[in-house]
């Protein structure tokens, strides 16, 4: 079904299990040998077997031997580093002690967290004074966000195609004096009677933000979009940015509580002026 280039809902949601599906197949496919199924056997088997290879050729990319899309280094100069936490909070979460020490303990230069609503804004107060620079819109319709940075910042919230759906862009200031842009966004995904029209729409604007402005960029949030599906990849040829998953692994984020349902939709694309030192799945909060 995703082969159909259409935004409609129920047509879009497939994107995000083909893991889950492939493990599916794989078991079907071995149960297949063991069943009296006559000449049905080996055109069954095949048709598995075609099938199989289709799904896992869209995920093959993140495991390794596959090449990295982000190349590793062992060091930078302090001046040229940038650390990054990026937490979806879950709106009706209150336990916001976990948050707040997991920030204390990773010490990321910029914090985005996703779905806070205003008592989640409140909660965070112990760590403004280590996050200086700050920007947010926490909002009670699981949208909100807040993007707090040790390093300095210039830019804005913008709404670029709800008005319930913020996303922030802005500059940031690396401690050597290079700059680099930095887009956080989280729009809506496809759900019943909610099709991905707009999220796609707010990938790609975003993506052609990027290619226009030729600089240093991230585009980190939760996509509600997984690596490999056409949107993703439209919007990453658009932008000319990279998956540094891509090469080390599949870091499923969402949902936290169903480990065997559980499909990469949190993100962080890079424009080819990184390089990786770590990149982390960190637990549950």
């Amino acid at each position: 079904l995703p082969a159909w280039w259409t935004d409609r809902w129920w047509v879009r949601m497939w994107d995000f299990p083909r893991l889950q599906v492939a493990g599916l197949l794989a078991v079907i496919g071995v149960i297949a040998q063991f069943m009296n199924l006559g000449r049905w056997r080996w055109p069954l088997s095949g048709a598995i077997a075609a099938a199989l290879a289709w799904q896992v050729s869209h995920f093959l990319a993140y495991f390794p031997p596959y090449p990295k899309a982000v190349q590793s280094v062992k060091s930078c100069p302090a001046g040229r580093q940038l650390s990054l936490l990026n937490a979806n909070v879950l709106l009706t979460n209150r336990d916001y002690g976990k948050l707040i020490r997991l920030a204390e303990r990773r010490r990321p230069d910029i914090l985005l967290l996703l779905e806070p609503g205003p008592d989640w804004a409140k909660a965070i107060e112990p760590l403004r004074g280590q996050f200086p620079y700050e920007l947010s819109e926490p909002l009670p319709n699981t949208y909100g966000l807040i993007l707090l940075s040790r390093l300095p910042i210039e830019g804005r919230i913008a709404h670029l195609l709800q008005p319930g759906v913020p996303s922030a862009h802005v500059r940031v200031r690396l401690l050597g004096g290079e700059q680099v842009a930095l887009h956080a966004v989280h729009p809506e995904p496809p759900l019943p009677g909610d099709d991905s029209g707009e999220r796609d729409a707010e990938l790609v604007m975003v993506g052609r933000r990027v290619r226009d402005e030729g600089q240093a960029a991230i585009v980190m949030g939760d996509l509600n979009d997984v690596g490999w599906s056409r949107t993703s990849r439209l919007f990453r040829r658009v932008a000319g940015m990279a998956d540094p998953r891509v090469g080390r692994g599949f870091y499923p984020t969402f949902n936290a509580n169903y480990p065997l349902l559980r499909w990469p939709l949190d993100h962080a694309f890079v424009s080819p002026h990184f390089r990786l030192m770590e990149i982390d799945l960190l637990r549950d909060i």
